[in-house]
């Protein structure tokens, strides 16, 4: 068994008060040099306040403060802020979920009808010194300023132009008067771009509102396929209507130039006539029985004698070569 009477004592005031005092006075030195320096990262900026005054602002790098009476606040003013209006993001998923805030997303359109409208302002801190100074709550009050700004410019178009053709306008708007309205009151924020989400109508008239785009998309298809089948009508008219005046303009010509042909052949068989009408006329009475026999099956002849014969040839006598022997009917 140990004796514990031989376990060995510390010797009395070996830790004295001086000492005690000394190491504390040490401990604190530590603390004060430690906490006089302090770092800023690459994409930062420190601002140092001195009894809740600001006093500079730092960039990246090793900087020094007064211990205790100086207090510095970072703020990355490279960082892209978000800021969603009318929804939140619940978890980003896969799937993603969110939460619908219809007390920020429904507004009042021009024509006086009320749409969902869901959207982002993406911002970041340009002069942070005016951020810390001039801003007290920064999000919230970002968020009420661009509700204003949404509403002015929302109030300004009508519902379908919304829907439709609108939204890079309303865009480019809200992002300009919510601008303005920052940099007359110096808040040290940037607009990087404003993003509308969902646009929609409220959920009461959703169905009856996606009956009438239907509608729509129907009307839009069928003014597509006529639009196609004129394209392709026209051109076959208007080439078919070219081909017609182009026959028509040929068979002009060939006319008229036939015509006048015919009118020189009778002038020279005027002037033939002239000179011998009985030869002209025999001429002229054969070259009309060769016209007119061909196409003739019946043919009834006036003899000078006083009767009346009447021949009934064959539909191709004329069209072939007949030997009549002597004698023969």
């Amino acid at each position: 068994m140990r004796d514990w009477t031989n376990f060995p004592t510390f010797p009395k005031n070996q830790f004295s008060f001086k000492s005690i005092l000394t190491l504390i006075i040490i401990v604190l030195l530590i603390i004060i040099v430690v906490g006089s320096f302090y770092f800023i990262g690459p994409a930062e900026v420190g601002i140092l306040k001195r009894f809740g005054k600001i006093i500079g602002a730092y960039g990246p790098g090793l900087h020094w403060k007064i211990p205790i009476i100086d207090s510095i606040t970072k703020i990355d003013v490279a960082a892209i802020r978000r800021l969603e209006i009318g929804f939140r993001t619940i978890t980003l998923g896969p799937p993603a979920r969110y939460q619908d805030l219809e007390e920020e997303s429904l507004l009042l359109t021009k024509d006086g009808k009320i749409i969902d409208l869901d959207f982002v302002i993406q911002y970041q801190i340009s002069d942070p010194i005016k951020f810390l100074m001039y801003i007290k709550g920064a999000e919230k009050l970002l968020k009420d300023l661009a509700q204003a700004s949404m509403r002015q410019v929302v109030g300004n178009f009508l519902f379908d132009e919304i829907l439709t053709v609108s939204k890079d306008e309303i865009q480019n708007n809200v992002k300009i008067i919510l601008q303005d309205i920052l940099n007359k009151n110096n808040f040290g924020i940037k607009i990087l771009n404003v993003q509308l989400q969902d646009v929609i109508p409220p959920k009461p008239v959703q169905s009856a509102f996606q009956e009438v785009i239907n509608a729509k998309s129907e009307k839009d298809k069928l003014i597509l396929e006529a639009q196609s089948y004129y394209n392709q009508i026209v051109p076959e008219a208007e080439g078919q209507a070219a081909k017609i005046i182009a026959e028509a303009e040929a068979y002009k010509n060939e006319q008229v130039e036939r015509a006048k042909g015919d009118a020189q052949r009778f002038k020279a068989l005027l002037e033939r006539y002239n000179k011998t009408p009985s030869l002209i006329k025999t001429k002229l009475y054969m070259e009309a029985l060769e016209m007119i026999l061909p196409q003739t099956r019946i043919i009834v002849i006036d003899d000078p004698k006083g009767s009346i014969k009447i021949l009934n040839f064959p539909s191709d006598i004329f069209t072939r070569t007949m030997t009549l022997q002597e004698g023969g009917k």
